[in-house]
C-alpha cells in the first residue's frame, strides 16, 4: 500500500497543480471574483475563499462542467447555479466595486487569485456545494451524489460530493 498510495497522492497533486495552472488567468480571476463578491462579500478571507475553491472543485469534479466558465455560468431553467448572477443589482453593485477599487472588491480578488492559483489551501477539502442555512438542496444528499464533510465556514454551510 504505501509505494502504490505515495504514487497516486503524487498523481493527484501533479493533476492538481495543472488544473491550477490553467486556472490563474487574469480573466478567471474576475470570473470567480464576481461570484465570490456576489456570494459572499462580507464574509471572512476563509469563507470567501472557500466560496472560491467550490468553483475550483466544481471544474475537477465529474459531476459538473469541465471548465470555469461552463461552472460559473451553468444554469437550472433562467435561473444561474450562482444565484447572484441572475440579479440586476448585483451587475450594478459589482461595476461600482471594480471601478472604485473597494475593499470589498479587492477581497474578493484576492480570494478569487489565491483559489485560482494555488496561493492558499482549500479550507473546505473538496466542498462544491454550499448553502446559507442548513439543511437545503446543496447540503443534502441526492439518488446521484452523496454529501460528505460537511463544514461550517462564515455563514455558509459546504459539503463535498461523492457518487452514491
Amino acid at each position: 500500500m504505501g509505494r502504490h498510495y505515495l504514487l497516486v497522492c503524487a498523481l493527484l497533486l501533479l493533476a492538481s497543480w495543472t488544473v491550477l495552472g490553467q486556472l490563474c488567468t487574469s480573466a478567471n480571476i474576475q470570473t470567480v471574483a464576481r461570484v465570490v463578491f456576489g456570494e459572499a462579500r462580507g464574509e471572512s478571507s476563509e469563507g470567501q475563499l472557500a466560496v472560491a475553491y467550490s468553483i475550483v472543485n466544481r471544474v475537477n469534479h465529474k459531476g459538473y462542467p469541465n471548465t470555469l466558465n461552463k461552472v460559473v455560468y451553468q444554469k437550472y431553467g433562467k435561473i444561474y447555479q450562482y444565484n447572484t448572477l441572475s440579479e440586476p443589482a448585483h451587475d450594478k453593485a459589482w461595476a461600482d466595486a471594480k471601478k472604485s477599487n473597494t475593499t470589498e472588491y479587492r477581497n474578493a480578488v484576492k480570494a478569487s487569485s489565491d483559489a485560482l492559483c494555488g496561493k492558499v489551501a482549500d479550507p473546505t477539502g473538496c466542498a462544491t456545494d454550499y448553502c446559507a442555512y442548513d439543511p437545503c438542496s446543496a447540503t443534502k444528499s441526492n439518488k446521484w451524489w452523496k454529501a460528505t464533510n460537511k463544514k461550517k465556514i462564515g455563514n455558509h454551510y459546504f459539503v463535498c460530493r461523492v457518487k452514491a
